[in-house]
């Protein structure tokens, strides 16, 4: 479910009660409603097995998932679960998972690619339909990953699980999944071939050419029960609109903001990527951006801060900015030319869209540059990209704002892999030369 269906709708969490769906390994639209559903449109190329739908919901003191589909004999269907999406803990490589102890833990020891935000904690999976699960049961179930070698069996007295010929319905306690609340869980689902590899169906829906990658997952949310007013972006019962870090840009959500726009389109090898619209917003505590555009393979989207116009901290141009560490230090590590009265002291950027920063995140997030530009220091703070926006929030200690000093902040398409910059800048500014600034926003102190 993307950021803006989640937002229009309620939180899937449930009270409990008679509606809870019963683990029968049949899909009853009254017991799951309310849930979160990923389907699937793609023809399967794995004869006899097939991913038509997910769907998942909390109920009561419990997490409910059911999967539509049917298995070969010889494949394995497959679930991950991340208690809290974005948070430390858990699996971040599922090629560390080496239990081969039976065909379902050798199955889920397939190393499917996940993104930075996803750890798995659980895995779910059944080798055979139809069937129920008993005790202990190597052949369907639910496996705690802690152990990466060999995965604790959950029974299933405690965690149920039913299939039928045409659909798996399964459920486990809250408590065991562990976690704390709020959080949001994040869900994925593949069939592994008994010859290798993996079905090109994926849930949700993914890239069929590379099943092995998951990039897209199902998420839901595990807090109060509250349900939203159906106004993107206006918080629980449509409060008044505020600024949510989800990628979205919702209406009114932005109001106030300092705003600017480029209409310049890139071009050479920048083509496809935009920079077009950047929001800023300042408060007591946080600093608060947006930026629309989009993103292709090889190209990032990087803003530049200096935490006290005029004042004397901070990197004075020229100084060479030459960390080529980690994967957004790369793509951050460029020569700028700024004004005498800017000196550059923090940095955000991201590789790609679609996605949350994790903590320490490699690819997407808040950089110090100004303490040693040659090896930046990681910064607390939030950043989600939609496909077509991020929105970051940092806090003005974190950024190191001294008390009623000015803000000064620019932003660049850039290459990732290159010392190359687009013609596009926001705020518009020489499209021949990028490298040099001559144009910033101004932050002043509320």
């Amino acid at each position: 479910m993307d950021a803006a269906s989640r937002d229009a709708g309620p939180i899937m969490r449930r009270d409990g009660g008679s509606t809870a769906p019963i683990v029968d390994g049949v899909i009853e639209e009254a017991e799951w409603v309310g849930a979160v559903v990923a389907a699937s449109d793609q023809m399967t190329d794995a004869d006899g097995s097939t991913l038509r739908g997910l769907r998942a919901i909390i109920d009561g003191d419990r997490l409910y998932v059911g999967i539509e589909g049917t298995l070969a004999d010889g494949d394995v269907m497959v679930l991950y679960a991340d208690h809290s999406l974005g948070l430390p803990g858990g699996v971040s490589e599922l090629a560390r998972l080496t239990d081969d102890n039976n065909a379902l833990d050798d199955a889920i020891s397939s190393p499917v690619m996940t993104p930075a935000s996803f750890t798995a904690d659980f895995a779910w999976g059944t080798t055979t339909m139809p069937r129920t699960a008993v005790g202990l049961d190597v052949e369907m179930g639910w496996r705690d990953l802690e152990i990466t070698l060999n995965f604790a069996l959950i029974a299933a007295e405690m965690a149920p699980t039913v299939c039928s010929e045409t659909a798996c319905e399964t459920s486990i306690p809250l408590e065991r999944l562990g976690g704390e609340r709020p959080r949001r869980l994040g869900l994925f689902a593949r069939i592994v071939r008994g010859s290798g590899g993996w079905a090109n169906q994926t849930l949700p829906m993914d890239d069929p050419a590379a099943p092995g990658i998951a990039s897209v997952l199902l998420e839901i949310d595990d807090g109060m029960v509250v349900f939203d007013g159906g106004v993107p972006d206006a918080g629980p019962d449509a409060a008044a609109p505020g600024i949510v870090v989800d990628g979205v840009i919702g209406p009114g959500e932005w109001d106030g903001a300092s705003m600017t726009m480029n209409a310049v389109t890139a071009i050479g090898s920048f083509t496809g990527n935009e920079a077009h619209t950047l929001y800023v917003r300042r408060d007591a505590t946080q600093l608060q951006v947006a930026i629309e555009g989009r993103l292709t393979a090889g190209s990032a989207l990087v803003m530049y801060v200096d935490q006290d116009v005029g004042g004397g901290i901070g990197l004075a141009s020229p100084t060479p900015l030459d960390d080529f560490v980690g994967a957004l230090d790369s793509a951050l590590s460029k020569s700028l030319i700024t004004p005498s009265e800017l000196r550059l002291d923090m940095a955000w950027g991201t590789l790609d869209m679609d996605r949350s920063a994790a903590i320490g995140d490699d690819r997407m997030g808040w950089r110090a540059i100004g303490v040693d530009p040659s090896a930046y220091g990681n910064v607390p703070g939030a950043t989600t990209c939609g496909s077509t926006a991020c929105e970051t929030t940092v806090s003005l200690t974190d950024l190191g704002v001294p008390a009623g000093a000015e803000i000064g902040l620019f932003v660049r398409l850039v290459s990732s892999t290159s010392a190359a910059f687009s013609n596009q800048t926001l705020p518009a500014d020489d499209a021949f030369a990028p490298e040099t600034i001559s144009t910033y926003i101004s932050v002043p102190a509320p």
